[in-house]
């Protein structure tokens, strides 16, 4: 028999992975195939759910004073590129020193 405990563990996964579903098709317009599955209108509605719930997590962090547009200077996946570039080629720069070089040469 299953617990509450785990209803509520598998609601928030299935919603976690509509949600990444729903950010997979609006970022890159790839959308899961279920057109020729027997579930077609269930798959439909869960990843409306999905996409719904994709939208309020959008507008919470539009309107929430903890997120802010990225920044040049923030470089999340800047440094990431540069450090894979960079292996076996010498000591890592640290990322003050990345957002310096980064600076000059603005």
């Amino acid at each position: 028999m299953t617990s509450l405990k785990q209803l509520a563990h598998l609601g928030f996964d299935l919603a976690l992975i509509s949600m990444i579903l729903a950010g997979l098709r609006r970022n890159t317009g790839l959308v899961l195939a279920y057109e020729h599955s027997d579930l077609k209108n269930y798959l439909r509605r869960y990843l409306d759910w999905g996409d719904a719930l994709y939208s309020r997590l959008a507008r919470f962090a539009e309107r929430s004073k903890c997120f802010r547009k990225e920044t040049p200077l923030d470089g999340f996946l800047d440094g990431v590129f540069k450090r894979v570039e960079e292996l076996g080629r010498g000591p890592a720069r640290s990322v003050h020193q990345q957002q310096t070089e980064y600076q000059q040469k603005r």
